[in-house]
Order: C-alpha cells, then sequence, then structure tokens
C-alpha cells in the first residue's frame, strides 16, 4: 500500500539548513499497525505528514497504491486525502463553536454529502466511539480523553484506508490514553491501516511493528 523510496527532507533558511530526512526506505502494508518512535527532532512529524501528504519530500518517491504522490501539488493532495486518510492529532484540533456532532461531520461536509447523510453517518460514528451522550456539547465541555474520541470519531466517518496519529495520547492521563490506544487497536481490526508516532512504549505495544527514527534515519525495525 505505502512504499518509500529514498525520502529526503530539508528545510532551509537564508542562514540554516536542516535536513530532517535523510534517505527513509520504508514499506507499510494494507492492515497494518506500525509505530514510529524516536527522540524529539528525530524526524517522526516530518515522516508522518510527508505520508498524510500534508508535505512533499525533497528527494524522493512515495508510492501509494501504486501511484507516484510525491510531486503532487496542494490540490491534487487534497483531492487525494479525502475519504482516504484520517489524522488524529495530541492537541486534537476540534473547533471550538462545533458541537460533537458538527465537528465529526465537518469532514463529509467538504465532501459534499448531504446534511441528511452527514447526520446518519455521524450518529452511527459517534455512537461507536461512546459519545452519543455529548453529541450536542461543545469541546470545552469534554475531558481531553472525551476530545480525543471525537477527534478519532471525525478521522474515521468517511472510512478512510489510513488513520494516521501524532501522539495521540501525548495529552491524556493514564486511563483516557489507554481509552483511545484500545479504540485505535479495534479500528486496526476492522481492517484499517494505522500508522503512529509516539514516545510511549506503552502506546507502542499495541502496533505489529515499531520503527526507530534518529537524527533523519531508520535505525531499527521489529515485530512485535
Amino acid at each position: 500500500m505505502i512504499r518509500l523510496n529514498d525520502i529526503r527532507k530539508t528545510f532551509r533558511t537564508e542562514e540554516v539548513e536542516t535536513r530532517a530526512l535523510q534517505g527513509i526506505n520504508l514499506e507499510v502494508w494494507k492492515g497494518e499497525f506500525v509505530a514510529i518512535m524516536g527522540p524529539s527532532g528525530c524526524g517522526k512529524s516530518t515522516l508522518l505528514n510527508i505520508l498524510g501528504l500534508l508535505d512533499t519530500p525533497t528527494d524522493g518517491t512515495y508510492l501509494l497504491n501504486g501511484k507516484d504522490v510525491s510531486r503532487m501539488n496542494e490540490n491534487e493532495r487534497t483531492d487525494l486525502r479525502k475519504g482516504r486518510l484520517g489524522f488524529v492529532f495530541q492537541n486534537f484540533n476540534l473547533i471550538d463553536e462545533l458541537n460533537v456532532e458538527e465537528n465529526v461531520e465537518l469532514p463529509l461536509l467538504y465532501m459534499g454529502f448531504s446534511k441528511k447523510e452527514r447526520k446518519r453517518m455521524a450518529k452511527d460514528v459517534i455512537e461507536r466511539v461512546a459519545m452519543s451522550h455529548r453529541a450536542g456539547h461543545f469541546p470545552s465541555q469534554l475531558s481531553g480523553g472525551q476530545q480525543q474520541r471525537v477527534a478519532i470519531a471525525r478521522a474515521v466517518i468517511s472510512h478512510p484506508d489510513i488513520i494516521l496519529a501524532d501522539e495521540p495520547t501525548g495529552n491524556l492521563d493514564s486511563k483516557h490514553g489507554r481509552e483511545v490506544m484500545e479504540l485505535l487497536r479495534d479500528l486496526h481490526r476492522d481492517g484499517t491501516t494505522v500508522i503512529m508516532v509516539t514516545h510511549s512504549m506503552h502506546d507502542a505495544g499495541y502496533a505489529e511493528r515499531i520503527v526507530n527514527l534518529f537524527d533523519g534515519v531508520i535505525v531499527s525495525e521489529r515485530s512485535i
């Protein structure tokens, strides 16, 4: 499903050149759960942004379902992301002015679904993450764990092939963090490909494979 060949990413300013990724070769198969680990500044989030088509590599090729997406422009990347990739962030990224139901159905609005369809699909996925009793509440009225469950519901409402999670439990206590990881595990068991960046060995234990990065290079991989 995913194949990265010699992926490199360099950030340049007038004074500084930073080589964030230095020749990444990686394959992720359909239905896998992969954890990407490494110290701060090693390139984990940069790699996840490239995998999620939020950024482009400086060099190398990225094949997604056999299609080279390395040099797509922003409009092409946006079109490809719709319905295929779901994102879960450490800071939840919910819209404060929208309630739970409205936040969850937002991706469907951009995809052109009717209001009736959006409501039906949002109701189903909110129930799946056990947040039906909070459907009319706003993010400020929710705990961190509840906000992350809403964020996951939003990420999966369009039934994406791949979920990309960036430190999904980073702002949660252990109890709520465990609930979020169990939800990601259940999605994986249902056939969704999950790629997660994490500092936590505990969270990485939910994955099938751990990829370790250091200074923009994959230094080890192991199945668990």
